[in-house]
């Protein structure tokens, strides 16, 4: 017969090994729930990276003239946040410039986009980009109403032929809004288009409002997204171009609640007046391409091949950018 100690040894072991059973039973769930936890946390911080880069894309199509990117990547910075970066470039008839790079930062709480590289800034001679200071080229609003605090139409066309040997990049706007084909026929076919201006609806020209000084709120199209896709008359060519992402399918993307409000005037507001005019028209059809107005463009090519546009009185307007010397190994897309 087993002593009153025994049994309470006994007893002890077994409250012991309950113990420990139900402790590693515990800490298993509960490594498991913070694993879990973990993982949700994880993906909440990388779906705000992609709802960032998803933002950043479709921007891209529609704003920064004449701004290109050939990288997009994530730099993790911890297990819960990170940063999106792009490096850009600007177009000067077929020679790549360098472009401040966008970087946009991604954690649990959201996203935002780090605001210096997108940063401008104005003086006695123009806007300039703020991390490179590089010259940034303006469009002017025709339709802002003009005030004593107004700031004056940029007439700087003039002055590239003072630029010898370089390539230049200007911004041109029209008196009114000319179509696509009328455009084309406008243009002298040694300098290069890589950018259309949709224009603007607001009427204040007070307080930078005449003047489209940001780049981010300068809304538009690339011209590789108004040339319809070349067809070859094989089968694969036309399915191509029907899933081809047209100018007007990036402005249909963009989410309306990014759009600032600038002046108490909401920027979206000329994303959506233009798409009321031309939004149900497909454009990778020529003919309905040709009905697009623009209310400006961007030109790059040779300084000495602006001055055919001097004293064309279609040009309200013009601003040059950016500019590099030309190189005897430079290969133009225009000449």
């Amino acid at each position: 017969m087993e002593t009153f100690e025994n049994v309470a040894k006994k007893s002890r072991r077994k409250r012991l090994w309950k113990t420990v059973v139900i402790s590693s039973f515990v800490s298993l769930v509960l490594l498991g729930l913070l694993g879990l936890l973990g993982k949700g946390l994880a993906e909440l911080a990388s779906s705000n990276g992609r709802d960032l880069q998803k933002q950043y894309e479709v921007m891209s199509e529609i704003a920064y003239p004449n701004v290109d990117y050939d990288s997009l990547y994530y730099n993790p910075t911890s297990y819960l946040s990170g940063t999106l970066r792009s490096d850009r470039f600007k177009d000067l008839d077929g020679v790549m410039v360098d472009y401040p790079a966008y970087e946009g930062n991604y954690s649990l709480t959201g996203s935002y986009k780090n605001p210096t590289s997108e940063a401008t800034y104005s003086s006695t001679s123009g806007t300039y980009t703020r991390e490179l200071r590089q010259k940034h080229p303006v469009f002017y609003n025709v339709n802002a109403k003009q005030t004593k605090s107004s700031d004056p139409a940029p007439q700087e066309l003039v002055s590239v032929k003072e630029m010898p040997n370089q390539l230049v990049e200007i911004a041109l706007t029209f008196d009114k809004p000319y179509t696509y084909k009328e455009i084309q026929q406008m243009i002298p076919s040694n300098l290069k288009i890589n950018w259309y201006w949709i224009g603007s609806q607001s009427e204040d020209g007070e307080n930078g409002m005449a003047l489209r000084t940001d780049p981010q709120t300068t809304y538009g199209a690339n011209s590789t997204l108004l040339n319809p896709y070349p067809s070859d008359g094989k089968k694969e060519s036309e399915e191509a171009k029907q899933e081809q992402q047209t100018f007007l399918d990036y402005l249909k993307k963009a989410n309306k609640n990014l759009f600032p409000t600038v002046n108490k005037y909401n920027m979206y507001n000329d994303v959506e007046s233009y798409l009321k005019k031309f939004g149900q028209l497909d454009i990778r059809e020529a003919e309905n391409r040709d009905q697009l107005t623009f209310s400006g463009i961007i030109l790059t090519g040779k300084a000495e091949n602006f001055s055919q546009l001097e004293g064309k009185e279609w040009i309200a307007a013009s601003s040059i950018g950016a500019s590099v010397s030309n190189q005897p190994y430079y290969q133009l897309d225009k000449e």
